[in-house]
């Protein structure tokens, strides 16, 4: 039914996400060179790492889905061009539905989903595979759902859609530390464009704002970036100074 090559690749996608988190994690703890840059000069809360890794029980579900739109008959296409265009489809649509469905999920009526996640307001490792079952169903049929509807019209490659799955399980994981790895000079480049721990940290200390997945444009289009972002960053990546605490803020949004 599935190919040796595709059983490797649910494997590696099932179990990517907590080797990530365990690297990131013992790394920290020993502190090791790329996790001396602190975000937040603040300790874990009593018990989260237990709570985000018993949390992190369904996280292979990016694995089972995908398995089942192969058993399904979905993104049978093997060309070296449908796995680019696959994967850059992905891309796309995961930074939409990502922005779209985290908004959503921050009101009132919706945020039971989400709740669990935000628990962690200094991330570690772990928090990046700590949601609740909910939150990673709503995930993950919105991405997959959508390329399953385009493979109806328009055949999608499978290992397109996993590189993108790899990708986000990779970086998700050191975007949920609190330590930034990226350099100073990051945001003269690709940092323009892309978010970075810091982003995202910023994002579970305040809760609201930097809704954005991997990239800033949505939430510069639609002003929910904010202002202080860049000036933190520089701040930790050159001073290495980090916060000391949660709601500490830059101008213009110090005395607020």
């Amino acid at each position: 039914m599935f190919s040796e090559t595709q059983i490797i690749v649910l494997i590696v996608i099932a179990l990517l996400g907590h080797t990530m988190a365990l690297f990131w994690y013992f790394s920290d703890k020993r502190n090791a060179r790329l996790c001396r840059k602190k975000i937040y000069n603040i300790p874990y809360k009593e018990g989260q790492i237990r709570r985000e890794v018993l949390n992190s029980v369904h996280t292979p579900i990016h694995a089972i889905m995908l398995a089942g739109c192969l058993y399904f008959g979905f993104f049978t296409n093997q060309s070296t061009f449908s796995f680019f265009v696959s994967f850059l489809g992905t891309f796309v649509w995961a930074e939409i539905w990502h922005y779209t469905s985290h908004r959503l999920l921050h009101l009132r009526k919706l945020h039971w989903i989400h709740r669990e996640h935000h628990k962690s307001r200094v991330n570690s490792p772990f928090s990046a595979i700590s949601f609740s079952f909910s939150e990673k169903l709503v995930f993950n049929l919105g991405i997959m759902g959508l390329m399953v509807l385009v493979d109806i019209f328009v055949s999608v490659n499978f290992y397109g859609v996993a590189a993108w799955y790899i990708g986000y399980l990779l970086i998700n994981s050191f975007s949920h530390a609190n330590f930034e790895i990226k350099s100073a000079g990051y945001l003269k480049f690709v940092g323009k464009f892309l978010t970075s721990t810091t982003y995202h940290s910023l994002h579970h200390s305040r809760y609201i704002n930097n809704y954005g997945l991997g990239t800033r444009f949505l939430d510069r289009l639609l002003g929910t970036e904010w202002r202080d972002y860049e000036e933190l960053y520089q701040r930790l990546t050159e001073a290495k100074s980090p916060l000391n605490d949660i709601n500490e803020k830059l101008p213009p949004y110090e005395n607020s």
